[in-house]
């Protein structure tokens, strides 16, 4: 009997699993920054912020990693890189082989200057914004973002969809172009509309508005301080998002692409 393309299987070539969604730090119901990115055969842990590294444990074997992204120096997105260092360095008889790691110059910069025998579980790889990354048919590009330290934004693609990541930014960074008709743009939405202004960071409504003049299909809404009322950011982004759909980031959350 003929399937009709309604009853056919959706192909699924990117997924993201969010780890961590909170901003500045954890608490016990969400983990600092972090998501697990499949992107063909590959897996790749885009940003690592405190309590992430129990959050990836639960969804898969640290052991299979493709490779690491962190955005910039902050501890909300690197501290817990440190534990996946010491398991694959220290937790089996011999240690695993060495996978890539891709983040701006400043931040290996510190992270080694934590623990110099980092390179001994990486292969430390600087980016900057317009660098690209072929990972076995799957693209990875890097953009500039808005925030003190260098930090990148980054876009994963394949020929089925596109996944965008902002990090931490305030609105003057290259949203546009990181975000253009992504399937999921996962945007930092720090403030509210009544909020001071802060430096490096952007409202709820401003992500909203960064959805909709990229013709994102999706936005999902994180880097949520602590005890703000998240619903109100998802009310506030829905005004500008256009014709996007918003969504709250949640640990454990699973979206599939496209």
């Amino acid at each position: 009997m003929a399937v009709g393309p309604e009853c056919a299987r959706r192909v699924v070539t990117i997924s993201v699993t969010v780890l961590g969604s909170s901003g500045m730090y954890a608490t016990r119901d969400r983990a600092c920054s972090g998501y697990l990115v499949e992107a063909g055969e590959a897996r790749i842990l885009m940003d690592c912020g405190s309590g992430t590294w129990r959050n990836l444990l639960q969804q898969m074997d640290h052991t299979s990693l493709s490779g690491v992204v962190m955005s910039h120096r902050h501890p909300d997105h690197v501290s817990d890189v440190f534990q996946l260092f010491h398991a694959r360095r220290y937790g089996q008889t011999e240690p695993l082989p060495e996978i890539p790691l891709w983040a701006p110059p400043e931040t290996l910069e510190r992270v080694c200057g934590f623990a110099a025998e980092l390179d001994q579980a990486f292969s430390l790889h600087p980016v900057s914004a317009a660098d690209t990354i072929d990972l076995g048919g799957v693209r990875i590009a890097f953009f500039s973002m808005a925030h003190p330290p260098e930090t990148v934004g980054v876009r994963i693609e394949d020929a089925e969809g596109v996944l965008a990541y902002s990090s931490d930014t305030g609105p003057g960074g290259d949203l546009e172009a990181l975000a253009r008709d992504a399937d999921v743009f996962i945007c930092e939405a720090t403030l509210q509309d009544d909020d001071l202004e802060w430096e490096g960071h952007m409202t709820a409504g401003q992500a909203g508005s960064a959805a909709a003049g990229a013709g994102a299909k999706k936005l999902l809404l994180t880097h949520l301080p602590p005890e703000r009322d998240a619903g109100l950011s998802l009310t506030q982004a829905h005004k500008t998002s256009g014709q996007a759909e918003v969504q709250l980031a949640a640990d454990g959350l699973r979206l599939e692409l496209p």
